[in-house]
């Protein structure tokens, strides 16, 4: 099924309805984490929740992805997506996109073993393959495109703000 068209109908009419009140595309979203006892921690947005643990080798139970997987698969599914629907929008035809994401580790930045080991990424490549009969230049540019709009490119290439806040209350009761 070619999905393309009902992609690019659904573009238009968030392009449009934005483009006429800017304020519907400003929002916050917001997400609450829980890890009682052990590791397992619950992250709950909206209606929706997901599992993320640690292995055994950091104390965990590894009852689901850690917190590095989830944040690698959001990163290849956002490059994906994106292409997807940069091609719906610009009538580009993609029967089949696979995002293959490499990051480098060093545990020791983690564990705080070494302070001149990063705890995050070193280098990271995304390998982008693409099944499709158009043209090759138009693909490139609908790639270009995504890319440069995408959320989670912008949140890896650029410095984003972060704020703390913390509360401290008494355990309750049993």
């Amino acid at each position: 099924m070619n999905s393309q068209p009902v992609i690019k109908s659904a573009l238009e009419r968030s392009v449009k309805a934005l483009t006429l009140k800017p304020a519907r595309g400003q929002r916050t979203y917001t997400n609450v984490a829980t890890v009682d006892g052990g590791t397992v921690c619950r992250t709950v947005e909206h209606d929706q929740e997901i599992t993320i643990d640690v292995g055994p080798a950091l104390g965990g139970e590894d009852v689901g992805p850690t917190p590095s997987t989830v944040l690698r698969a959001a990163f290849s599914s956002c490059i994906a997506i994106g292409i997807k629907l940069w091609a719906s929008r610009e009538d580009v035809p993609i029967e089949k996109i696979t995002v293959v994401l490499d990051t480098e580790v060093d545990a020791r930045g983690l564990l705080g073993v070494c302070d001149r080991v990063t705890p995050g990424f070193g280098a990271i490549t995304a390998s982008i393959a693409v099944q499709s009969d158009a043209d090759a230049a138009d693909i490139e540019r609908v790639i270009e495109k995504s890319l440069r709009y995408s959320t989670l490119m912008e949140v890896f290439c650029n410095p984003q703000s972060i704020k703390t806040s913390l509360t401290i209350a008494a355990p309750e009761a049993a």
